[in-house]
């Protein structure tokens, strides 16, 4: 009798255990933020392969060639990723729309509107009203010009031949400040800390510069200049985004002029016209352009 009453609440204490499981992970699916969904696919625009690994830009000897194999491979992305952002910021405007009209978001705008400021980091202490948080969201959650990134990514990386780019899969010359987070740059400063950060794929490496500038307190006034653009109806350019970009490098307004130039020189904003078209257009770029 006492070994049954026994085996009969070992099995009640696994039911009650497995029960208790089942309503933690039921409270933590409901309640802990996830990640944020990718948009879905519309056409023209798919899902890029993912770069694990940077081609050989060096061995490529014809100048125009380097540089329509590399924006051909990073192009893609960026359209995916602006993709992206253009789908979540359809979510911040209807979220916007919803509290005028109704009051009160539904919850699977809640929900989604928890995801976006844990992503963009618009936290409640900074923001813990909706109706501002939202407004902050719309001058985070847009996109990069095609322009903008791609000059970035050519000046950072030397057209993706820099030793950074080669061996971390970095074009963006990003750093971070953890032992053994990226490469050591040879001529980092004494008592400097910060290495290149080392990335396992190219996408990840874009993925974390949109998420920096579009976050990061020191390209605030990138952001600004955005808004400003969309406060007059226009859509956002890169020749004047980069303006603000006085701290994205130590050589300030120099490195804004080398990105202006590298625009304006290899018509980047029209770089599928230009460059991913060559058999409808001719022309090619010079063996020293920029």
């Amino acid at each position: 009798m006492k070994q049954g009453v026994t085996q009969w609440l070992s099995g009640l204490t696994f039911v009650a255990f497995a029960a208790g499981c089942l309503a933690l992970t039921l409270f933590l699916a409901h309640h802990l933020p996830q990640p944020l969904e990718p948009a879905g696919e519309v056409p023209g625009i798919s899902r890029p392969e993912t770069v694990k690994t940077l081609p050989n830009f060096a061995q490529i000897e014809q100048v125009p060639e380097r540089k329509r194999a590399f924006f051909g491979m990073l192009l893609p992305m960026v359209e995916w990723r602006n993709h992206q952002l253009r789908q979540m910021r359809a979510d911040v405007e209807g979220m916007t729309k919803t509290l005028a009209s109704e009051g009160e978001l539904t919850d699977e705008q809640a929900s989604q509107l928890e995801k976006l400021r844990i992503h963009f980091r618009v936290s409640e202490d900074n923001y813990p009203e909706t109706p501002e948080a939202l407004e902050e969201l719309k001058r985070r959650v847009d996109i990069i010009p095609d322009e903008m990134v791609l000059a970035q990514a050519a000046a950072e990386s030397g057209w993706g031949t820099s030793r950074f780019a080669r061996q971390a899969n970095n074009l963006f010359g990003q750093w971070c400040y953890r032992k053994g987070c990226g490469l050591v740059p040879s001529a980092r400063s004494a008592g400097a800390s910060h290495e290149v950060q080392k990335f396992d794929s190219v996408n990840d490496a874009l993925s974390t510069y949109f998420r920096n500038i579009n976050t990061n307190r020191a390209y605030r006034e990138v952001r600004q200049i955005r808004a400003q653009q969309r406060a007059k109806g226009q859509t956002p350019t890169g020749l004047v985004m980069v303006e603000g970009l006085h701290r994205y490098s130590s050589r300030g307004q120099a490195y804004i002029e080398e990105l202006k130039e590298l625009i304006r020189y290899n018509n980047l904003e029209r770089v599928k016209e230009v460059w991913l078209a060559p058999e409808e257009n001719e022309e090619t770029e010079a063996e020293e352009a920029p």
